[in-house]
């Protein structure tokens, strides 16, 4: 018992310093940020308006609250709380009133700027804190997400009100299993409130709430329509989320007293003017952010834009990693975040402007997911094999012996392995830390590149620790793995890798399901001429790639092509003409590719149903229709779970190929379409790409492809679970 005691002990106090530690790095990265970011956009327009405050909070008259609100499209509360903030300050000139699409002011006041973005920091690092306290390692990769450091210690608005919707998420979930629960939801109402007032965006932190409310609440069960009795029994399960509603909005126009004199004309000035802002703004034109921009911020990082020791190192691509591992796991836990995070990424994926500040939203779920992920990836197996360590070691025996007598059959293989993929995999690794470049091509089939490698990994030769980019040296020289860092800020900050994994689960999705209908429909008994539309329906596939990726350039080229043509002659309004300036668009630009892929790609898929379809023993579907079992049943619970092991390779293979989509993309001179269009691209000295012939960065590109490939692999195996195969043979 004593000892129990003491172990108790010492996991509270280890909890406690954890929590401590985490938020104390959380407050020196912020306030290092702090002091030393450059200012960015809106901060002069947030600090004007804190100027303002200040000055009525100086005057003791604070009725002049209702007088301000510089850009009112945001509401008010955080830039109040800036002016108090600033209040002991020398008072200076007031900023100027400047356009949206202005550039950053670096001559804001210092000392308002300093303490203004203190106040952020500070509630930036008490939201680590209270994450810490519900999971120490999720408090840690909050307190290092750089893009969350970022924003929470700059004059913007997004620390408050991730704070807020924090606590409306805790107290909402703390109202489920108290008996206070008038009293937690209340609460939650309150901060919700104060959310709104903070920023609109983030109140979608009650849109997930009521989600996650309605997947709890018990289905109603009413005898009939005619019992309304029972009907009002039942709706009376919505009063609570209707007070607390009610409350929320209270709440926002108690505390938003720029809405006072006028609450009707002001609100519709402050939220209609996202519909002009997102149609008119210069800035919002010239950026062209597709879509799934969020998704770009998510495996991006501010590291890659001021390298000047702001940030330490790119984490926010690795905290997203392990997110993604994690989201199941933290649902099982508490579904409310994973909710909160889809709901948010959704929001974002309609909402007109995407900037990257946004993306705070969801930075707490992020957090949260990504400890799962940890746990899911690196603690849980390390202790599996700990525990297993014993019982493996005494299987290794007899595996060494069959191993001994297999040697004679796998030594064919195992060379071929090493020469035909191992070898040039090594040889790509062993480039990518040269600066290989078309300048040094010569040196380079002289024996430099060898010798660059061999010497500079054992030691040989010397490290050139600041090459000059782009390389133009004329000698191959050793740098170490110094590309490395700059090729994922390059393909993490131009969409090219989230392009290219939407690209590849888009496009495989498509030609699953276009494959799989017509493999249902021509396996239905009756249809005529079933071996002729098959033969058909395969000659997209017999076409060579780039023959077929020709023929739609054919049809979609911006100028001369059959579309832009007939829209010419006929009109707009003609079949598929919204594609016409295509090139123009981000959204449409995935869509008109997606086109050819799939037309390219389901062949493919619909051979693989079809001898899946065949092999489907006749026995199951004539119990099935004993049964009574309709059309939709039989799919649902005999044909798709017997067919889906059999589809499972050609999806992997498919993918594969999706990911490493290159002659389409080529044709269309799209020259960053995907990893393998780029690397061709930045191989080729004699293209249109601007790094033409830095053979080493080429190589950087082929070696992550290949890295992203075994962990797509690795993941769907895990998720599909395709490496058992098929079970009921």
């Amino acid at each position: 018992m004593k000892n129990f005691i003491s172990l108790k002990l010492f996991r509270i106090i280890l909890y406690i310093l954890s929590v401590v530690l985490v938020i104390a790095l959380a407050w020196n990265l912020r306030l290092n940020a702090a002091t030393y970011l450059p200012v960015d956009y809106d901060e002069d327009d947030y600090l004007r308006a804190a100027q303002e405050y200040a000055a009525v909070i100086r005057s003791g008259d604070l009725t002049g609250l209702m007088d301000y609100n510089y850009r009112p499209e945001h509401p008010p509360l955080l830039k109040i709380l800036y002016g108090w903030a600033i209040a002991g300050d020398k008072e200076v000139r007031l900023i100027p009133d400047r356009g949206t699409s202005a550039p950053p002011d670096p001559t804001l006041p210092r000392p308002h700027l300093i303490h203004a973005r203190t106040l952020g920091a500070v509630i930036g690092t008490l939201v680590v804190g209270i994450v810490a306290l519900i999971n120490p390692l999720a408090g840690f990769a909050l307190s290092i997400h750089t893009f969350n450091i970022k924003y929470v210690s700059q004059v913007m608005l997004e620390s408050l009100p991730s704070l807020t919707s924090l606590i409306t998420i805790l107290a909402y979930l703390k109202s489920k299993n108290s008996t206070r629960r008038w009293n937690w939801l209340a609460l939650s109402a309150l901060f919700l409130g104060l959310t709104a007032s903070s920023k609109y965006l983030y109140c979608v932190v009650g849109i997930a709430i009521l989600i996650d409310w309605f997947l709890g609440m018990p289905s109603p069960k009413f005898p009939g329509w005619r019992k309304l009795r029972e009907a009002g029994k039942g709706l009376r399960r919505y009063v609570p989320m209707l007070l607390w509603g009610l409350i929320a909005v209270l709440v926002f126009f108690a505390t938003n007293p720029y809405l006072w004199p006028d609450p009707i004309n002001r609100l519709q000035e402050s939220v209609f003017y996202h519909a002009g802002y997102a149609s008119g703004a210069v800035e919002v034109q010239n950026a062209g952010h597709p879509f799934y921009q969020s998704l770009v911020y998510l495996t991006f990082s501010p590291y890659w834009w001021w390298q000047n020791g702001v940030f330490i190192f790119p984490f926010d691509p690795f905290i997203a990693i392990f997110a993604a591992f994690g989201l199941k796991r933290l649902w099982k836990k508490e579904r409310l975040y994973v909710l909160w995070m889809i709901v948010a990424l959704a929001f974002l994926f309609v909402w007109p402007t995407k900037w990257a500040q946004y993306n705070i939203m969801y930075s707490v779920p992020l957090a949260l997911s990504a400890a799962e992920g940890f746990m899911a990836l690196i603690v849980d197996p390390l202790k599996a094999w700990w525990v297993n360590r014993k019982d493996k070691a005494m299987l290794a025996a007899p595996q060494k012996n069959e191993l001994r007598r297999a040697w004679a059959w796998l030594i064919p293989g195992l060379i071929a392995f090493l020469v035909l993929t191992l070898f040039p995999l090594v040889f790509q690794l062993g480039v990518s830390f040269t600066d290989f470049s078309v300048a040094s091509i010569r040196d380079g089939l002289q024996g430099g590149l060898w010798r660059a490698i061999f010497g500079g990994l054992t030691g040989q030769a010397p490290v050139v620790i600041s090459p000059e980019f782009p390389y133009r040296a004329t000698q191959v020289n050793f740098i170490g793995p110094i590309n490395f860092m700059p090729a994922l800020g390059y393909i993490t900050d131009r969409g090219i890798l989230i392009f290219n994994i939407l690209w590849t689960v888009f496009s495989v999705i498509l030609q699953s399901a276009l494959g799989l209908g017509i493999a249902l429909l021509l396996w239905q008994r009756g249809v005529r001429l079933g071996k002729f539309w098959q033969a058909l329906f395969i000659v997209p596939w017999a076409i060579p790639e780039m023959i077929g990726a020709l023929m739609w350039v054919n049809i979609f080229q911006p100028e001369r092509g059959w579309l832009a043509l007939a829209v010419k002659d006929f009109g707009p309004n003609i079949p598929f003409g919204f594609l016409v300036g295509w090139e123009n668009s981000a959204d449409l630009w995935i869509l008109v590719f997606l086109i050819p892929a799939v037309w390219y790609g389901f062949p493919f898929m619909m051979m693989a149903a079809s001898a899946g379809l065949r092999m489907i023993p006749d026995e199951v579907y004539d119990a099935a229709a004993m049964d009574g079992a309709t059309s939709l049943q039989i799919f649902r619970y005999i044909t798709w779970p017997l067919l889906l092991p059999l589809l499972l390779p050609a999806i992997i293979v498919r993918g594969i190929f999706a990911f490493n989509q290159f002659y389409l993309f080529q044709a269309f001179f799209a020259l960053e379409g995907t990893l393998a269009t780029m690397a061709y691209n930045i191989f080729n000295s004699g293209g249109f790409h601007p790094l033409g012939g830095q053979f080493a960065i080429s190589s950087v590109i082929n070696v992550l492809t290949v890295l992203i490939l075994i962990g797509f692999v690795i993941i769907f195996n895990r998720w599909s679970k395709a490496s058992e195969g098929v079970t009921y043979a």
